[in-house]
């Protein structure tokens, strides 16, 4: 519809109930040209949406990693500086429990024999014949696995 007092050809009405009964190639056309403007309007939105949605979920990632690298950071320091730090919980804290490989291939140190080194498997047999007790026998294992840098099993 062109509006009086201007010589604008491209101004149209936007009301597309006057051109569905207008049955003339250029209302036809209008109308087609609004379906177009609108689907490509929807597929715009669209597409901001999903890259706000992106944004923001890498947005939200960086913080993560900020964060966790500034702990981390933080834990770091603090190690190196010999504070404990209640997330850095090592091995050497708590002490790592041996496997049965590692524990049957200590050599062990027996008090009662003058500190007299032998194999795991010496010493066991010492214990079962009674020449040492079973408690020395444990001690000594514990402590042979000790200076590896193990912690003997409960069950010692």
């Amino acid at each position: 519809m062109i509006i009086e007092g201007t010589n604008n050809m491209t101004h149209y009405d936007d009301n597309p109930n006057k051109y569905q009964t207008d049955n003339t190639p250029v209302a036809q056309a209008m109308f087609r040209a609004q379906e177009a403007q609108a689907e490509a309007d929807k597929a715009k939105q669209m597409a901001l949406a999903f890259e706000a949605k992106e944004r923001a979920q890498k947005e939200e990632i960086d913080r993560a990693v900020e964060l966790s690298m500034s702990k981390f950071n933080q834990q770091i320091a603090a190690q190196r500086l010999g504070v404990k730090t209640q997330g850095a919980i090592r091995s050497q804290d708590v002490g790592v429990i041996a496997t049965k490989e590692t524990i049957e291939s200590t050599n062990v140190r027996i008090p009662s024999l003058s500190n007299y080194e032998v194999s795991f498997t010496q010493a066991k047999d010492m214990a079962e014949t009674g020449q040492i007790s079973k408690a020395e026998f444990n001690a000594a294992v514990a402590d042979g696995l000790a200076k590896r840098g193990f912690k003997a099993p409960p069950s010692f």
